[in-house]
């Protein structure tokens, strides 16, 4: 008598730090039916390292064998437009507990995805950043690009890495530009960032009345979030359901 095999369940966790981010996702891996056991799970805790941390230990606990850190980034590289996305070889630590090591993305994966988006955005191969606090300004996001070879930056990648690493977990980034490197992130637009990743427009606005001076720029980087989404979906659209994964 022959036995038979089966391969395992894959089980993708997908962490963003918004919850626009995490919507994008979840329509895109509830459109279609899993085949098999293979699914596909988002969490969303919040930006920043501890709440990409906490979102991506709480995957793992849940059974995920793959990691993916999902969603926008500030623009280092200043030949890519808002809604350009990066297709992460690998994540500068500059997290407080980092020391500016590269955590590399799997390559299996990685050239998956490329396969995959090409002919949907565009798409660039390259390092990211991922650091504690907001990188808000232009110099400071050059900055990065120039000495770090880094073209984005977010503050959830380099987290979940780690936890992925930890885990012996495959890992990737995705993200896709909101504000360019040559933009700078007025302090209105921070104030809008919610601590559980939803967005406070109130408090935006109540920022802009004292400082009507941020509003052309509020201006430019809404529509630049609004391209930055459609980016966004539109990836998501042409990996679903696993997102490359397998």
């Amino acid at each position: 008598m022959t036995a038979t095999t089966t391969a395992p369940a894959f089980r993708l966790g997908i962490v963003t730090g918004l919850r626009f981010e995490a919507a994008i996702a979840r329509r895109a891996i509830e459109a279609p039916p899993f085949a098999g056991t293979d699914s596909a799970t988002v969490a969303c805790h919040g930006p920043g390292q501890v709440r990409g941390s906490s979102a991506a230990a709480e995957l793992l606990a849940a059974g995920a064998t793959a990691l993916l850190s999902f969603g926008v980034a500030g623009g280092c590289d200043p030949a890519l437009p808002p809604g350009a996305v990066v297709l992460s070889t690998g994540v500068r630590d500059l997290s407080a507990g980092g020391k500016g090591e590269v955590l590399y993305t799997n390559r299996d994966w990685h050239r998956r995805l490329k396969s995959r988006l090409l002919g949907s955005v565009l798409v660039k191969e390259a390092l990211i950043a991922s650091a504690a606090d907001p990188v808000t300004g232009a110099a400071a996001k050059r900055a990065l690009f120039d000495e770090l070879n880094a073209a984005a930056v977010d503050m959830e990648s380099a987290a979940v890495a780690r936890a992925a690493i930890e885990a012996s977990v495959p890992f990737m980034a995705l993200r896709a530009i909101v504000d360019g490197a040559g933009i700078g992130l007025p302090e209105s637009a921070l104030a809008g960032l919610g601590l559980d990743g939803g967005a406070q427009a109130a408090a935006v606005a109540r920022t802009a009345l004292r400082r009507p001076q941020d509003i052309p720029a509020l201006i430019r980087l809404a529509f630049a979030n609004n391209t930055a989404k459609k980016s966004l979906g539109r990836i998501a659209a042409a990996t679903t359901p696993l997102f490359g994964a397998v």
